[in-house]
């Protein structure tokens, strides 16, 4: 069991030095916070998994969509760092993969443990990290058609959050 929490933990760490590297190499101060929540979001994962790991209560903080919306909502008014930079969008890709990747983990995990509690905190996690690849494709759609994707709920997928 406990090799299931070290590798969790492990992998939360990673995405966390990955968004904060990245936050580094982004122009847009939006893109910044959103990277920033997002790595502050696997830090929350790593002190749940390392409580799990340690048998303690825990709980979920999930990541606060209103205020993505806003930053998605201000970069969209102010007009600046719409344009990608480099290999952004192969950056964000890369990200879904991985939350997507995460998620089908936590959730094979989940489906292995008997401990019904533990199951359920496990599912949660896979939840967050599906939300989290949700918010990496709203981020594509959103480098790539900013316009549209603010106006065209089509291209939004925060209300699947």
């Amino acid at each position: 069991m406990n090799d299931i929490f070290e590798f969790a933990k492990q992998m939360e760490l990673e995405g966390k030095a990955n968004y904060l590297e990245h936050m580094e190499k982004v122009q847009s101060p939006g893109m910044k916070r959103i990277l920033k929540m997002l790595a502050d979001e696997e830090d929350n994962h790593y002190q749940i998994f390392d409580a799990m790991q340690k048998d303690q209560d825990v709980e979920l903080k999930p990541i606060d969509l209103k205020e993505v919306k806003n930053v998605f909502q201000e970069m969209k008014d102010s007009g600046v760092g719409l344009t990608t930079e480099g290999d952004e969008v192969a950056f964000y890709e890369k990200a879904k993969e991985v939350e997507i990747k995460s998620e089908e983990l936590y959730r094979k995990k989940a489906a292995e443990l008997e401990d019904e509690n533990m199951k359920a905190k496990v599912i949660a996690i896979a939840e967050e990290e599906h939300r989290h690849a949700l918010l990496m494709q709203d981020l594509i759609d959103f480098v790539n058609q900013p316009e549209q994707w603010v106006e065209d709920a089509e291209f939004n997928h925060m209300d699947e959050y």
